[in-house]
């Protein structure tokens, strides 16, 4: 008996897709490992210890989509030595049902990338993964205009840092678009000009959409200029929210 429980708790360091639910917002995360008991995600900012949190995973080989809840056991701060930053999740009153989904899974797991159990395993295509910080953002409204597409003239941003900003819109511009934008100063109304990319779509939930853009052709110096002209360096500590790079609310 004790030797099958041990086989239960195997972890395989298999990396696939995670969205984790908190505080009504959407965050794509890859998983760290799994096991029968649970999984971790790879994640800079980690939610709380003991917090009950609901994720959704489409588990291969069918890719069908999987809900759970799950409390969070353990958690690797940003910075700690030697470790990836992450949380470590528990099922929490999950139903017989998705539990045999998800040990049929882990089985799937076992049999077809046994090499998991010591090597980390990310299978194509590669989802992004979400392990380092790059610029921290915050919680920021400035009117942007632009020239360049057609019915694209004033937009507001909710989210802001010296690397891009996040566009509330609902309209179908394509991932990779290059967009010049005029952001006004929220006092003077003089603007900045940015060229930027676009990195990523937002389509839901309603009401949430919007546009992910990354800054491209700014050096040190005119990224600190930004920052002061957006008011970036007045935001206090509490404002801020560290993001990595595949960020969906922020490029």
């Amino acid at each position: 008996m004790r030797r099958a429980e041990k086989r239960r708790d195997k972890r395989y360091r298999y990396q696939t897709l995670a969205v984790l639910v908190r505080g009504g917002r959407e965050e794509s995360l890859l998983t760290g490992d799994v096991s029968y008991r649970g999984f971790s995600l790879r994640t800079d900012d980690p939610p709380p210890l003991r917090q009950l949190l609901q994720v959704k995973l489409k588990l291969p080989p069918e890719n069908d989509e999987l809900v759970v809840n799950a409390m969070a056991v353990f958690v690797v701060p940003a910075g700690t030595a030697g470790q990836t930053p992450g949380v470590g999740l528990q099922f929490y009153a999950v139903s017989a049902e998705a539990r045999q989904r998800w040990e049929r899974f882990v089985q799937w797991v076992a049999k077809t990338h046994p090499g998991s159990l010591d090597t980390p395993t990310k299978p194509l295509p590669a989802p992004s993964d979400a392990v380092h910080r790059q610029f921290p953002r915050v919680h920021r409204a400035l009117t942007v205009r632009t020239q360049s597409i057609g019915d694209l003239h004033h937009l507001v941003t909710t989210d802001v840092s010296r690397g891009g900003m996040f566009l509330r819109t609902g309209l179908d511009i394509a991932i990779g678009s290059e967009i010049r934008l005029y952001v006004a100063h929220p006092q003077t109304g003089l603007t900045f000009a940015v060229d930027t990319v676009v990195r990523r779509r937002v389509e839901s939930p309603p009401g949430r959409a919007g546009l992910g853009v990354e800054f491209v052709g700014l050096d040190d110096k005119r990224r600190e200029e930004f920052a002061a002209f957006s008011g970036l360096d007045e935001m206090s500590e509490e404002d801020v929210v560290y993001v990595a790079t595949d960020d969906p609310m922020l490029a």
